[in-house]
Parts: structure tokens; C-alpha cells; sequence
């Protein structure tokens, strides 16, 4: 059990190991510091009443220091530093979700296409309460991503809490190798419509995202659509540089704002665009588009470049460093704030419950500009231009994919159909094969029906005599219910189909054409392709004084 007094003392040297907390009189005071701390550490290592182990010690009171601060600044251990080995590297074994932190919750920013987490039905926002048999309460970033991933087919057990509920819901895992693309799909939606489907701010991100822009103008399009929904960010160089793609030379990109000297920068667009202004942009973001996806989105909303559509982002804009402490630590120290061309702040205000390091900053302006006069307010993410709500999943499709169904029908089908081609497209048939798939199983979804009746036999006392009313018609309510979840198939249909040709698209072609095939009924997409076909459409939003539309 970890003693305060113990804490707190280690916590006193390690601030000035690492340059911490400025006093009146600085060097006398981390002397006199450093000191106590020496002469602490040193009677516990030669008093306490069992043998202590100082590396441990150490290592517990630098996690109880950065617990003070952010939840960025980390302390990574070199076998836990996966996030930033995967940026160079490409690939680790884990199960493709991407974290943030509530308060004290753990959230899934987003998972990945293609991996387990998104198969079996992980969504963004659902919050982590367990991690097999531990609970997540106030447990950093960096230990969930240690819990998480691990050796490809080991098994790894989330309880989640979704939508504010109380229930908590069980996702059995198997971890896989993850690859992360920086591109994870690019080609066109409709002749003149490109598309490209940035996953990731890696070390290549633009010189893969540049290819991917030529290629398709090469095709002569007169619109593209940069998808950055549900990508964390990464290298902060690899969005500046995606960025000069689409920027004039000479033009401010980004600036960064700390305490010292060497945390204030200024950067600027190098090279002259590569595609031409007449082409259209129309950039995607949700609620998992943070960090770096966020400052490409805002520096293109500030020039007037591109119209931003979907939900308003993460609202991550804080610079993190990485200092090598030896061969097998570092620490990741969040050491200043992103500020876009036009002076406004992409961080929210609540990142954190020690509101210090916002004392050592000045507090944001109410209004900024873009390059046509558009007015935003700093603070709390990338706001769209075209607001789009959220599609909700129905319960029943949730079930369905949360249990594997898609993918394992998939799986199936393909044995059976070995010569598909793509892209392929699920008829009526496959439709209905599904349907006959799925009433085979014992382990069906249940109905809404089913689960307030389960609800009714959990509230109700079995020495109560309603209890043999509840059973005799249970079985009539049973009947019934087979009919509601008949029902709830016809509603869901269209999803239903959307999930069949996904999966099995990522079988036969990989994770690429599952993207494909989401584009079908992805309601972003729509929106895009209908904002594209009014005319004048795009460039009166771009001019317009008024910068947050719902669609």
C-alpha cells in the first residue's frame, strides 16, 4: 500500500530532477529539496520493515507526479510504448482502439477499421470500465494501452459502459496484429468525386497522402473528400506538411505557445499547392478526429480552403515532447498549445483538473477570423460548417454486430462462395441467407421485448404470486418477441445489408474495400455528394459570415 508521506517526498526530488516547480529562490530551494528527498528515500531503503524495491518506488512516485498534470504527460516505459513505436514502425499486436480520457473515465476515441474492436462493435464514446478482471477507474493512458495490447491471439476481456447507461456490456477480444495505414482507402465516389481516407499522422502521412491527391487528379476531378473521422492525429510534422499540399506558400500554418522560450514557434507553408483552387474540398471529422487531424482541418477551415462537415472534433491542442530519460524510459511532457492561423486555440477548456498550466497562459478571445471574415470562438475543437447528428445504431443492429455476427457470417459465406469478386454487392438473397444464418444460432440477440421481460423477472419476488402470471404468459410473450425481432430485421434491413457487403468485402479485399463499401449508405458521404450537387452551394458557405450550420 502506498503511504502519502512516502509520495510526497519522492515527488519533491523527481520535480527537481526534471526541472519542475519554479520557487522564489530556485536553486536554493531544490537544494534543500533534493536534499530531503535524499534523506527520505535513503531511511526507507535502510528502515522500512520489509525490503523495498527503489526502482518500483521511483516509477510509482513519478506516475503519482504526472497524475497532477494532464493526462498527456506520461511516463513511458520502452516495453508500454507502443503509440509511439506504431508511428515509425507501422504495426503492434493489440485489438485497434484508439484512447482518451473524462475525467477520471476511460474513452474510446474510436476503433480502427478493420480491426477487432470495430468488428465486434466497439464505438466511439463507449467508456471502459474494465479491462479484464480490473477496473479502469483513474487508470492512465499509458497503463490502459499497456492492458490492451499484447501478443497476436491472446485474449483480452472489455466491460463498457455505453451512452451514459448503468449496464455494463462484456467484449471478448482476440488481439491481432495492427497494422496502422496512413491511407486506409482512396479512389472515387462518383466519376469527379475523390476520395481519400486519411487513418493516421504518421511519419509518411504526406508524402502517401500527396501520391494519393495525384493520382486522383490525374483522373481530372473537380471535387475531393479528405475523410478524417475517427484518425487521433499523430507527428505533428506530418500534418503540417499535409497541410502545405493545400496551402499557398508563405502562409502562417501554425503556431505553438508555452512557458519557456524554446516552446514558442511559428510555421509556415513551404511549397506551392498541388491542387488547383478550382477543385473543391470537403474535409470529414467527428468526434474522434483529434490532435493532428484537427489542426489540418482547422488550418484548411481558416484559409476558406475547404468546407468542414460532420460533428464538432476531440479538441486536442496540446504540444507533447519526448525526452529520453535512459535506455528504457522516456517521458512524454506536454510543453505548449496549438494556435491556428487565426489565433484560436483548438484545446478544450476541461482537459484536466488542474487548471496550472491554463494559469500560465493567457485566456482565449472570444472571436477569430478566418480569411474571408468568418467569426469562430477558440476552445473545444473544430466546429463544421456543415453540422451532421450521428447516425444511431438500433439497438438490435448493435447486438449484431457487438456478437460477431457480420464478421462471422462472412467468414462463412466466403468458404462457401471461394471465386467473389468485387466490389461485391449483397442482394436480396444474401439478405435472406443471412437471416436463415442467424435463426440457426442459440445465442440470437435479444429482442427489446425479451429484455424487459428478463427485467420483470429480475424485479419481481419469485415468492409473489405474479410470479406464476408472468410465467404463464411468458411463453405467448416469447412468441411474440420471435415476431418483434422478425420485425427488427425488415426495420434494420438497409444496415443490415451495409454490414453483410462490409465484412465481406474486407475478406475478399482487405481493410481498403470495407471502406469502400461503407461509402455506400454512409450518411456524411451523402451529405457531401448533395452539398456538391447545389450550385454555388459550397462557396456561399464560404463567404458567409455565419459559420455553424446544421444540415
Amino acid at each position: 500500500m502506498k503511504r502519502p508521506w512516502i509520495i510526497t517526498s519522492i515527488l519533491l526530488g523527481l520535480l527537481l530532477l526534471f526541472g519542475g516547480v519554479m520557487m522564489a529562490n530556485p536553486f536554493q530551494d531544490r537544494q534543500a529539496a533534493l536534499h530531503r528527498f535524499e534523506k527520505v528515500f535513503h531511511e526507507i531503503l535502510n528502515r522500512y520493515v520489509t525490503e523495498v524495491d527503489a526502482g518500483k518506488l521511483i516509477d510509482a512516485g513519478i506516475e503519482g507526479m504526472l497524475d497532477e498534470l494532464d493526462p498527456y504527460t506520461q511516463y513511458i516505459i520502452e516495453s508500454n510504448s507502443h503509440r509511439i513505436d506504431a508511428l515509425t514502425n507501422g504495426a503492434y499486436g493489440g485489438i485497434g482502439i484508439r484512447l482518451g480520457k473524462m475525467g477520471d473515465s476511460l474513452v474510446v476515441v474510436s476503433p480502427m477499421d478493420g480491426t477487432p474492436a470495430e468488428r465486434f462493435g466497439i464505438l466511439a464514446g463507449d467508456i471502459i470500465v474494465r479491462i479484464d478482471s480490473l477496473s479502469t477507474r483513474k487508470t492512465s493512458l499509458a497503463k490502459a494501452s499497456q492492458m490492451l495490447r499484447g501478443k497476436a491471439g491472446t485474449l483480452v476481456t472489455l466491460g463498457i459502459r455505453r451512452n451514459g447507461g448503468k449496464e455494463i456490456i462484456y467484449f471478448d477480444l482476440v488481439r491481432e496484429l495492427i497494422k496502422v495505414p496512413d491511407i486506409s482507402y482512396s479512389g472515387l465516389i462518383e466519376p469527379g468525386v475523390g476520395y481519400i481516407k486519411l487513418a493516421n499522422f504518421s511519419k509518411f502521412s504526406s508524402e502517401n497522402l500527396e501520391r494519393a491527391v495525384r493520382k486522383l487528379d490525374r483522373t481530372g476531378i473537380e471535387a475531393l473528400v479528405l475523410d478524417l473521422r475517427g484518425n487521433p492525429g499523430g507527428l505533428l510534422s506530418a500534418a503540417l506538411l499535409s497541410a502545405d499540399l493545400f496551402i499557398k506558400e508563405g502562409e502562417t500554418l501554425l503556431e505553438t505557445r508555452g512557458r519557456i522560450a524554446r516552446a514558442n514557434r511559428e510555421f509556415h507553408s513551404r511549397r506551392k499547392p498541388i491542387l488547383s483552387d478550382d477543385v473543391d474540398m470537403l474535409v470529414l471529422v467527428d468526434r474522434g478526429s483529434a490532435s493532428a487531424s484537427e489542426i489540418l482541418a482547422g488550418i484548411l477551415q481558416d484559409y476558406d480552403r475547404a468546407v468542414i462537415i460532420g460533428r464538432d472534433t476531440f479538441g486536442k491542442g496540446l504540444v507533447q515532447t519526448v525526452f529520453t530519460i535512459d535506455d528504457e524510459t522516456r517521458l512524454k511532457v506536454t510543453t505548449a498549445k496549438y494556435y491556428l492561423p487565426s489565433g484560436r486555440l483548438i484545446q478544450k477548456h476541461d482537459f484536466g483538473e488542474d487548471v496550472r498550466l491554463d494559469d500560465l497562459l493567457e485566456p482565449d478571445s472570444i472571436s477569430f477570423y478566418t480569411a474571408n471574415r468568418r467569426p469562430f470562438s477558440g476552445g473545444g475543437g473544430i466546429l463544421p460548417d456543415i453540422s451532421v447528428e450521428s447516425f444511431k445504431r438500433s439497438s438490435f443492429e448493435k447486438d449484431l454486430w457487438r456478437m460477431g455476427f457480420f464478421f462471422h457470417y462472412a467468414l462463412d459465406y466466403t468458404e462457401e462462395q471461394p471465386n467473389l469478386g468485387l466490389p461485391f454487392v449483397a442482394d436480396s438473397m444474401v439478405l435472406e441467407d443471412f437471416r436463415t444464418w442467424l435463426l440457426r444460432r442459440s445465442d440470437l440477440p435479444p429482442s427489446d421485448l425479451e429484455k424487459y421481460i428478463a427485467g420483470l423477472e429480475e424485479r419481481i419476488d419469485t415468492r409473489s404470486s405474479y410470479i406464476d402470471s408472468l410465467k404463464k404468459y411468458q411463453s405467448a410473450l416469447q412468441g411474440l418477441s420471435s415476431l418483434m425481432w422478425l420485425d427488427q430485421f425488415d426495420q434494420d434491413s438497409e444496415r443490415i445489408t451495409r454490414g453483410i457487403e462490409m465484412e465481406i468485402s474486407n475478406i475478399i479485399g482487405g481493410r481498403g474495400a470495407r471502406q469502400a463499401a461503407s461509402l455506400n449508405t454512409d450518411p456524411d458521404i451523402r451529405v457531401c455528394l448533395e452539398s456538391l450537387g447545389k450550385e454555388g452551394y459550397l462557396d456561399s458557405l464560404l463567404m458567409s459570415p455565419t459559420y455553424s450550420r446544421a444540415y
